[in-house]
């Protein structure tokens, strides 16, 4: 099996910075920088279209224009005579609209209709190059590793191990304030309100975009192998939770499909519990385990989801012993959902079973996981929540 890792993501989930990381710890494992190729689509597209603003705005001196891009790409693509006729299309309706081209950038580029035609044959190239790439590495069967950074590749390389990192809107739109290093499009922001409205514009932008061009929902969790939760975790833990999955995968072993924080998941349970008298030996030798050998991947924690909040049926020594160490991610399944009955639990739906959710029980384990962390952090007003539960 080719080592071939597709990674897409929604918006703002950390991908570029995930996909740095991975290298960085390929070649400390060993791997020749020339054995190590990154292909992005999101790149691809950007060269293209930066070509395609660049003959617009100098519409009289195309064949000058053209001279100066080498790759192979832009000359076959100058040779189609499809894209020859979009070209000239999109130019004559844009200077009907009275659109300033001065002001392009890839978004805007994603949203003119003027430019549909356009997309689509840049899209059905791009897809057309990644499928070959595809079949090619498979074919060669060498020991280089290869990363698609694509929102398509699960679908256009399917013998690809497929990863999509997800994350909080409110986290994302608190990253997309801080990073000064985005394109200007994404440095326009008055506040978190703002940011976090305009990602979720994009995610939807993006699902209803690749649904109605290749049919394919990109938020069915079923398209992938592998979903990593970025918003409460450090980069080391995810790219080294992608690669030790990834090994699994090649052996065809078991593996936790859906990953996040220890912080995400909320205990129903007292900490007495958890932590049996003081610190018991099981969870001692958790711990030692945990930081020795990092968090085994096949080690799922159980979970009921209702109303968009997690909580832990089995697992919470694994849970709090990885906060304990300092890890960032673990492997979770849900077993129920909202009104879904449990099957550990006869007749309980998980909404039953949640109700059980003691403000005492989210005290007692907050410690546990440092930071002078509170659960109203990523589940804000969940104390008001059972305030007013206990007084109904």
């Amino acid at each position: 099996m080719s080592n071939i890792i597709s990674i897409s993501g929604m918006p703002v989930s950390g991908k570029s910075t995930t996909i740095k990381k991975i290298i960085q710890i390929l070649e400390e494992k060993g791997y020749d920088p020339n054995q190590i190729h990154l292909v992005s689509t999101g790149q691809e597209f950007r060269t293209y279209f930066n070509f395609i603003i660049d003959l617009m705005k100098n519409v009289n001196n195309i064949s000058s224009i053209a001279s100066n891009y080498k790759s192979p790409k832009i000359k076959e693509l100058l040779e189609d005579i499809n894209f020859r006729k979009a070209l000239i299309n999109a130019i004559v309706e844009i200077r009907k609209s009275g659109y300033k081209i001065e002001n392009f950038n890839v978004e805007q580029a994603n949203n003119l209709e003027s430019l549909k035609d356009l997309r689509y044959i840049i899209d059905t190239k791009i897809d057309n190059d990644i499928k070959k790439l595809g079949e090619q590495i498979q074919a060669e069967n060498s020991e280089d590793f290869w990363i698609i950074d694509s929102r398509l590749a699960f679908h256009n390389i399917p013998s690809s191990f497929s990863v999509r990192l997800v994350v909080n809107e409110d986290v994302a739109a608190k990253r997309l304030l801080a990073d000064s290093s985005r394109g200007k499009e994404d440095n326009n922001y008055k506040n978190e309100k703002e940011a976090k409205q305009t990602i979720k514009k994009r995610r939807e932008g993006e699902v209803k975009r690749y649904l109605e061009r290749y049919n394919v929902d990109l938020e069915d969790l079923e398209n992938y192998d592998l979903i990593v939760d970025t918003s409460y975790s450090n980069i080391d833990d995810i790219a080294n939770v992608i690669l030790a999955c990834f090994s699994k995968y090649k052996n065809n072993q078991h593996f936790g499909k859906m990953w996040g924080s220890p912080k995400k998941f909320l205990p129903l349970q007292t900490e007495r519990d958890t932590l049996g008298k003081g610190f018991s030996m099981n969870m001692t030798e958790m711990l030692d385990s945990i930081k020795n050998n990092g968090y085994l991947p096949e080690e799922e924690i159980e979970t009921i989801e209702v109303d968009g909040k997690l909580y832990i049926i089995e697992g919470h020594h694994r849970n709090f012993g990885a906060a304990l160490s300092s890890k960032t991610l673990i492997p979770y399944n849900i077993i129920a959902k909202d009104d879904e009955t449990i099957k550990e639990y006869g007749n309980l739906t998980a909404r039953e079973r949640a109700e059980n959710l003691d403000s005492r029980y989210l005290k007692g384990h907050e410690w546990m996981l440092g930071e002078k962390f509170s659960y109203d952090q990523i589940y804000p007003d969940i104390y008001n929540e059972l305030e007013q539960g206990d007084s109904r």
